[in-house]
């Protein structure tokens, strides 16, 4: 393997000779990091104003300066529910204990433990041994740096993509061309006129893009485009008819906008349940789901609804999407949301055919809109127009007419919005849909491994609570974490998030389950874990979320994982500690 690596290596040296990257160049053009207002300043002036990141292993122990985070799940949620405001009090305590007693020059000098990890190159020759898929697809480390220069440039860590993924330099070039030499003018290409045929054009690709990358045609599905995720599941609440014998049931670690299901259920008094997790490690439990698929009066008659993600926007969990035929099955529709899981995922909707689907344009490209979709199974359903308005309505029978629909909610969606998507996926097909994967795959699997393993310094206790499954065949591109004080305490996320973000490491932070969510499922009292109740806890419990992307590397995973490290030393997590509750303090 090392021969191999070295072979690669030669060759990629080679290859790169003489294509040294033209940073004056870049910086003259319109593209330019210089200008704050130019086009691009989403992502590269983001990136400008960070601090240069330190160069060797070492650097990464120095003392920190402080800053805060948010932090993600566990492979046991309910085993770690100490209050993280008890780990603060005790460890800040420690702090100023240490403080009373140390000279000012002590009260400054923070022990840090020694590496865990081996010198980053072993390391790196012992990841390529070990995951040989990520060792085949090590050309998309030269995609990274023709693409994404400023990553490499200011060495930055971006592991945040479930909240923005990055946006590349081939998407700003060809859309800037697109807008300069091929619009009408005065930016009259809205997509609702179809005076001009650019638009339907654009349009059409958007749509053949969509499906061939979840592995289907137009002629299973129809495809409406919103302006947003929102507006999505707001135009399905208005297009599904919910009667009052429905049941819908739904998953505790769904995301927010979901809540405009749940909501225009409870005015027609249907009922809501809630998918059964269980406790161990969030994945949905077989034998309570298919119970409540079969249970008389909840089904036939088509007037169940399943809502659930293939991938937990909070936890990470994937799940399976063999429940799809369990539900058709039992006579239930199923509404799949896919807005996190692509690129990332393999989704195949040529084996499982659900009635609906959601996804995120803006949650794959990150540039320049927010656009989502809402597919529709043509031979279930039709699309058609209220009579005498112009808002869309389901009819349950099979599609025959226009099979692309756009609903604007009074944005104007014009063809370089759709052209711009289509320049995204262009960049995501020369990377390559299975490279992407297997290199996801390869890191996700290493960082379970690695993490599961870090101790603190002292008695050897764990310092991470990871959330979800272990099994590498239930997970996607996201790691919902926790760091645990030595006592076991849930060490709080936000300090170590903007901790993070000093080093050049973004990290994101929400709640393992969404409150409001939770709370209109727990009013109707069908939700419950395996143990049988609503642990309201966990819906207020914040944890870390570290999401990969299209071009994360090995050397992300590692340097987090050098970060995290720190925590290994309780007198540094004591700092840490002591900062944050003389922040809350100030605040209050």
């Amino acid at each position: 393997m090392f021969s191999r690596l070295a072979i690669f290596r030669s060759k990629e040296a080679a290859a790169q000779k003489g294509k040294k990257l033209d940073h004056e160049r870049f910086s003259s053009q319109n593209l330019s990091t210089e200008d704050d207002n130019s086009v691009n300043d989403g992502f590269y002036c983001s990136l400008k104003s960070m601090p240069a990141f330190r160069s060797t292993p070492e650097a990464y122990f120095d003392e920190p300066t402080f800053q805060c985070s948010n932090a993600s799940c566990t492979s046991s949620p309910l085993s770690h529910r100490n209050s993280t405001l008890e780990s603060i009090e005790s460890l800040s305590s420690d702090a100023s204990q240490e403080n009373l007693t140390s000279s000012p020059r002590q009260s400054n000098e923070i022990i840090i433990s020694p590496l865990v990890l081996l010198p980053y190159e072993e390391a790196e020759e012992q990841f390529l041994e070990d995951y040989e898929s990520y060792f085949l697809h090590l050309a998309v480390d030269n995609v990274r740096k023709d693409q994404y220069p400023m990553l490499d440039m200011r060495e930055f860590i971006y592991l945040d993509y479930a909240t923005c993924p990055l946006y590349s330099r081939f998407q700003v070039e060809q859309h800037m061309k697109f807008l300069l030499d091929e619009t009408e003018p005065f930016g009259l290409n809205y997509i609702v006129d179809q005076k001009f045929p650019l638009s339907s054009t654009h349009t059409d690709l958007l749509c053949h893009h969509i499906l061939n990358i979840l592995n289907t045609t137009q002629d299973d599905f129809s495809v409406v485009f919103t302006p947003g995720l929102v507006s999505s599941y707001r135009l399905f609440t208005e297009m599904y008819k919910l009667h009052k014998r429905s049941l819908i049931l739904v998953g505790l670690d769904h995301h927010g906008p979901v809540q405009h299901i749940l909501e225009s259920a409870a005015q027609c008094n249907v009922k809501v349940g809630g998918i059964p997790l269980k406790e161990r490690d969030l994945s949905i439990h077989g034998n309570e789901m298919h119970k409540l698929l079969r249970k008389q009066g909840w089904s036939g008659q088509g007037s169940g609804l399943l809502i659930y993600s293939t991938q937990s926007l909070s936890t990470g969990m994937c799940h399976s999407m063999s429940w799809i035929t369990s539900a058709q099955q039992n006579g239930w529709k199923v509404l799949l949301d896919v807005s996190s899981s692509l690129p990332m995922i393999n989704i195949d909707l040529s084996t499982y055919q659900p009635e609906f689907i959601i996804g995120s344009l803006y949650h794959m490209f990150g540039y320049p809109s927010s656009l989502c979709f809402l597919l529709v199974r043509r031979s279930s359903h039709s699309i058609s127009g209220k009579k005498g308005s112009r808002e869309l309505q389901f009819i349950e029978y099979p599609e025959n007419g226009k099979a692309v629909h756009v609903v604007t909610e009074g944005e104007n969606l014009t063809a370089h919005t759709f052209a711009a998507m289509n320049f995204g996926f262009e960049h995501l097909e020369s990377i390559g849909m299975v490279a992407i994967q297997r290199r996801v795959e390869s890191l996700i699997a290493w960082l379970i491994k690695t993490l599961k393993s870090l101790r603190h310094k002292l008695f050897e206790n764990p310092l991470i609570q990871l959330y979800g499954s272990l099994d590498v065949k239930y997970r996607g591109s996201i790691l919902a974490f926790n760091i645990l004080d030595p006592t076991g305490n849930i060490f709080p996320a936000r300090p170590v998030q903007q901790l993070a973000l000093r080093s050049n490491i973004v990290l994101g932070c929400c709640s393992l389950f969404n409150a409001k969510n939770a709370k209109l499922l727990h009013l109707k009292s069908y939700w419950r874990m395996e143990n049988g109740h609503l642990d309201s806890s966990l819906c207020n419990l914040e944890v870390l979320r570290l999401s990969l992307g299209p071009v994360s590397t090995f050397s992300d995973a590692y340097r987090l994982v050098m970060f995290i490290s720190r925590f290994r030393d309780e007198k540094y997590m004591s700092s840490i500690a002591a900062s944050y509750a003389e922040e809350i303090e100030n605040e209050c």
